[in-house]
């Protein structure tokens, strides 16, 4: 006689392998399933354990349960095939990355675990716990204490994938948006707007933390080089640190100055936010007398008061790309040339820019 727990594993089993879930789609909460199945939650509880050591569906915690490919269901009992991530955060700009390489991954039969790699320690205690779980894949964005790590996966054969930035000195699969065209694309959108005082705000030399900031430099000057835009020296603000008082001051007499910028690219979301701000508290209207351009389409962007014209780094495809990198290199381990894939972003025009006045 079947139990109510296995009668409800079968129920969903059937809508799974039927396409009635879509690949990737979350379910119901507990609550919720032992509602419409008229049973208590230790009896869903149960059936969804027994779903998810056939590999049908995949539960990440704080986000809910998963639908993963029947095509890779395996038999009650089988191990699940295991990925792993380390970035050094997974909110601002990781995170939704991160959010779609799991979703990506268990549409493809894996599942994907995230650490952080925020310090030295961190990634060494997270290194050892992703090494015991058994991984057959690591994605990581390197910090340059990252070097021990990716010779420790390396050395026992676990293929590795780079995220965003590289070590020094490392031939290795790499995937990141394309910071140099994303600058290029915010400025030649402010040059046909009509502008041609413009002034760039970032922080080109903190390397360590930021380590595209060279590039969305390049981007922002290669913008106003083609389009013969001088740009001042003083009009470019720049920090080698997080430290506000580092950079504050600078903008300040940037903004406050008879002959200013009409518009300034901003290294990221950020760091425009705070442009608008500044210059609120000196009178300054955004976009009539200033444009600002952010860069990550981060939540901020969005939500700011004056939503912000930004830079996509098209998250989705950076995480279903690199999943996809991965385990091309687990099914297949010939050995090939190493691949660096730079996913093309996307200009999203909001309301902190417009012509000049």
């Amino acid at each position: 006689m079947m139990t109510p727990s296995s009668a409800a594993a079968e129920k969903l089993r059937k809508d799974i392998h039927s396409g009635h879930y879509k690949i990737g789609q979350r379910l119901a909460n507990e609550h919720e399933l032992a509602s419409t199945f008229g049973v208590n939650r230790g009896t869903i509880r149960k059936a969804l354990k027994i779903l998810q050591e056939e590999r049908l569906i995949a539960r990440r915690q704080g986000h809910g349960t998963f639908v993963t490919n029947p095509t890779y269901a395996q038999p009650s009992g089988t191990a699940v095939s295991l990925l792993g991530a380390m970035s050094w955060e997974k909110e601002y700009y990781f995170g939704d990355i991160l959010s779609e390489a799991f979703l990506r991954s268990i549409s493809r039969g894996y599942m994907l675990t995230t650490t952080l790699n925020t310090t030295s320690d961190i990634e060494s205690r997270n290194a050892e716990a992703l090494m015991k779980s058994g991984i057959q894949g690591l994605i990581i964005s390197p910090k340059p204490h990252s070097i021990g790590t990716y010779r420790r996966f390396t050395e026992a054969g676990i293929p590795v994938v780079m995220l965003d930035s590289m070590l020094p000195n490392v031939d290795e699969d790499f995937v990141s948006v394309n910071d140099r065209m994303g600058a290029y694309m915010a400025t030649r959108h402010l040059i046909e707007l009509g502008h041609t005082r413009i002034g760039y705000v970032g922080n080109e030399n903190f390397r360590n933390d930021f380590p595209c900031g060279p590039d969305r430099l390049e981007g922002f000057n290669i913008a106003c080089m083609r389009h013969n835009i001088e740009v001042p020296q003083n009009w470019y603000v720049q920090s080698d640190s997080r430290v506000e008082s580092d950079y504050l001051p600078k903008l300040r007499n940037l903004l406050g100055q008879l002959n200013r910028p009409t518009a300034i690219v901003a290294f990221g979301d950020s760091w425009a936010v705070r442009i608008v701000q500044i210059a609120r508290e000196l009178g300054l209207k955004v976009p009539r007398d200033l444009s600002v351009t952010g860069f990550d389409n981060s939540e901020l962007s969005r939500t700011n008061f004056i939503p912000l014209t930004t830079v996509s780094p098209e998250p989705d495809e950076v995480g279903k790309t690199i999943i996809d990198l991965l385990i091309e290199r687990i099914e297949n381990p010939r050995p090939r040339p190493k691949r660096s894939i730079l996913i093309t972003p996307r200009l999203v025009v909001r309301e902190s820019t417009a012509k000049p006045s």
